[in-house]
């Protein structure tokens, strides 16, 4: 027994000099006293016996595991998961852009007509684009003007650009409180003309958004803090194209009527909608709406976001067989 406690010691201390302190075998044979080809005999010896395992982590197979996890359970066509950028939401948000835009330039193809949100990760799509041309292509503005800031109308644009496309815009603002006024825009000839091409569309592209005072929409000015609180009140927990939902997905059909743009119901009638989501307060619960409400059917999206989501949907499957 003393002898083999002795083999043993030895077989630790050449491996965690190996190993751990990252020693040559050269660099050991001299400091034990042993000939190089002695050591490597100790190391072979020590992964027989299991003292030294090796494991080999490969970050790309959790990601697809996290994306087949979120696929099976919500019936996606398609889950693109990329690494989370530790302490940089920035640089995730722009690994899910250029992700999202190499999935859409697959997609689309010539004389297609593509639906575009806005959002702060979708203007990373546009900017990740590579110049193209699709013949035929026509990109359509989803939701009115957000205020003065013009970033719906400069991401669809830029897309437009980017792909040689005809740019359709729908000259409207995003939200219209005053019932007669909305009316009368929406009868308008020019923007029937636009929803009717968006009825149209074979692809469309969007975000996500929360219902959090950190949210795009609040920090832009477009939506109050106090407005946001109220939507939360009334069950909201996000939104795409500025229609609200609940938890279960359920549009939220007193605000939404305000929302001058496609509809929850019309944008869930398109063949394929993209939708692009990186991390951030409140995101988890308006992604898992927005998934119980079958508005997507490709999903991009970041690992620690994507692991939140499936981590919030099985707590809250948890808390209703709980309460049966």
């Amino acid at each position: 027994m003393h002898r083999r406690g002795l083999e043993t010691r030895r077989l630790v201390e050449v491996a965690r000099l190996y190993y751990e302190s990252h020693f040559t075998q050269a660099k050991i044979a001299r400091l034990l006293k042993l000939s190089r080809p002695g050591v490597q005999r100790v190391l072979r010896r020590a992964r027989e016996l299991g003292i030294v395992t090796i494991t080999i982590a490969d970050p790309l197979d959790v990601l697809e595991a996290v994306g087949r996890d979120l696929q099976e359970a919500f019936g996606l066509d398609r889950v693109i998961v990329v690494p989370t950028v530790r302490g940089d939401a920035d640089a995730t948000k722009a690994q899910v852009g250029e992700a999202g835009a190499r999935c859409l330039e697959a997609l689309l193809k010539d004389s297609a007509t593509l639906a575009v949100a806005w959002g702060t990760t979708v203007r990373e799509v546009a900017r990740a684009l590579h110049s193209r041309r699709i013949t035929g292509l026509r990109v359509v503005q989803m939701v009115g003007e957000l205020g003065l800031a013009t970033e719906a109308s400069e991401t669809f644009r830029a897309i437009a650009d980017r792909l040689s496309g005809q740019a359709i815009a729908l000259p409207a603002p995003a939200m219209e409180k005053n019932l007669a006024v909305r009316r009368s825009m929406l009868q308008s000839a020019h923007i029937r003309e636009v929803f009717r091409i968006l009825r149209e569309a074979t692809i469309a592209l969007t975000g996500v958004g929360p219902v959090a005072s950190e949210a795009t929409i609040v920090r832009r000015g477009h939506v109050t803090p106090e407005v946001m609180r109220d939507l939360a009140k009334q069950g909201a927990v996000g939104e795409i194209n500025t229609k609200f939902f609940d938890r279960q997905g359920r549009p939220l059909r007193a605000i939404n009527a305000q929302i001058i743009g496609m509809d929850l119901e019309d944008i869930k009638r398109i063949p394929k909608v993209v939708a692009v989501v990186s991390g951030g307060p409140g995101k988890a619960s308006a992604v898992l709406g927005a998934l119980r409400g079958k508005y997507i059917d490709i999903l991009v999206i970041d690992e620690a976001l994507a692991s939140r989501v499936l981590a919030t949907n099985l707590e809250e499957e948890a808390a209703i067989v709980g309460a049966g």
